[in-house]
């Protein structure tokens, strides 16, 4: 019978679980290490005495892992650098055993939050597991509010591999000189100076007319004659090596860059459009940003099995879980005209099932601090921020057309309202009159 991928893992882990109580105890940390084929070998720390004997534990190690085995017990001093393994970031507990997971992309997904420079303004994130949500536009709309509110806004374009939200705020004869893109191919040479960063954004016209301010960096500088965006995508996602050993990670390259935007331009607040999907920019914005994320969602089968791939994942690694999970609220995107009440009803019923399932603690006198909440309670993660589907705004171009501030409060008033007092405390705004685009400012 063939042994597969996940049988592999679970079979390796019972193995080694029952040893620990056994012939490895007393041995240090023990360390189960899956290699990026997804082969399995057990690392230990301490080698035991002389005249030791784990023939049969190894036996039963390649047998239960197949043509997942990954080769005889290593010991702490065959290894190089054993604190590569004994004390790596991504070193964690899964079912009871010290697991590390050697992987192309995703780690991000579970390594610790990245420290931030003081001062530190608050940080959304705009995230959706499938795209076509609306997350572009509802973050130029957001925008538009908080600068309706007096605030200073940057806007971020992380998804580079999709530029949107930026060519919804910059006119293209009126952009930033560099981008996202620009600066991650600098910092690799050591360019990623002072200059760079001045240069990176630029004012959008979607505040004209309010009290406060837009600015946008884009994924991509605008000078017409550069086409070579391809070219740097294929160099932007460079983990650096550094002096004196060791590696900086696009991680903590991406939040170097983004404490560097927020120092030299001090925005009030700021915005970060990710990546769709089960992206590494998503996950170092959903995890190791320190940012609140807002998880658009449809109420579709194909969304909710997309959102419990990775709330499972958090719910296997708890101490991520734990770190995230007040920082979530869910946005109910495009809510059809017909049948509202129906439709947010069964919406906020999923939305709470998948919380309960994976992130929500069982609630009980023998857990009075449990992380629970009531299906219908308003300050729960899982609470859907409602946003309209509305024809009027259905092809609206944020900088060529004028829509009314009715029919943006009839679309999005419920979500504006409620992830501002999330986010920031503003002050009241006074009335900026319609929300226009570049060719009709209000």
């Amino acid at each position: 019978m063939t042994t597969r991928f996940g049988d592999a893992l679970r079979g390796y882990l019972d193995v080694v679980r029952t040893a620990l109580g056994a012939e490895l105890s007393g041995l240090g940390q023990v360390v189960v290490v899956r290699d990026l084929r997804g082969r399995l070998r057990l690392v230990i720390e301490n080698r035991p005495p002389l005249g030791s004997v784990f023939t049969e534990l190894e036996q039963k190690l390649a047998l239960v892992a197949g043509a997942f085995a990954g080769g005889g017990l290593l010991w702490g001093d065959d290894l190089l650098a054993p604190s590569a393994i004994f004390q790596s970031v991504d070193l964690h507990l899964f079912e009871g055993v010290s697991l590390l997971e050697r992987t192309a992309m995703g780690a991000d997904w579970t390594r610790p939050p990245l420290p931030n420079l003081a001062p530190t303004p608050p940080r959304a994130t705009l995230y959706g597991i499938k795209g076509g949500v609306g997350r572009s536009l509802a973050l130029c709309v957001w925008a538009r509010h908080l600068a309706q509110l007096g605030q200073k806004v940057l806007v971020v374009d992380l998804d580079l591999e999709s530029p949107g939200v930026s060519t919804s705020l910059l006119p293209a004869d009126a952009g930033a000189s560099f981008g996202i893109v620009d600066w991650l191919i600098e910092d690799a040479v050591g360019q990623a100076d002072e200059e760079l960063v001045r240069l990176m954004v630029a004012p959008s016209p979607l505040a004209d007319g309010t009290s406060g301010s837009i600015w946008v960096a884009p994924c991509s500088g605008s000078s017409p004659d550069d086409d070579s965006y391809l070219a740097k995508l294929a160099r932007a996602y460079l983990d650096l090596p550094q002096q004196g050993g060791g590696v900086e990670t696009f991680a903590d390259r991406l939040a170097r860059m983004l404490d560097g935007l927020e120092s030299e331009h001090r925005p009030d607040v700021v915005l970060l459009d990710s990546r769709a999907g089960l992206h590494d920019v998503a996950a170092i914005t959903l995890t190791r940003l320190s940012s609140m994320s807002f998880l658009f969602a449809m109420g579709t089968a194909q969304t909710w099995a997309g959102y419990r791939t990775l709330f499972r994942q958090w719910q296997r690694q708890p101490e991520v879980g734990k770190r995230v999970r007040d920082r979530l609220r869910v946005v109910a995107a495009q809510v059809p005209e017909t049948g509202r009440d129906a439709y947010l009803s069964q919406f906020e019923q999923d939305a709470y099932d998948l919380f309960a399932d994976t992130l929500y603690e069982k609630a009980g006198p023998e857990n009075p601090d449990a992380f629970n909440f009531d299906i219908r309670a308003s300050d729960a993660p899982h609470h859907r921020l409602p946003i309209y589907w509305s024809r009027a705004l259905q092809d609206w171009n944020p900088l060529r057309n004028t829509v009314s501030d009715e029919q943006l409060q009839g679309a999005f008033g419920g979500f504006l309202r409620d992830a501002t007092e999330l986010l920031v405390d503003p002050p009241q705004a006074a009335d900026d009159g319609d929300f226009a685009g570049q060719d009709d400012p209000a």
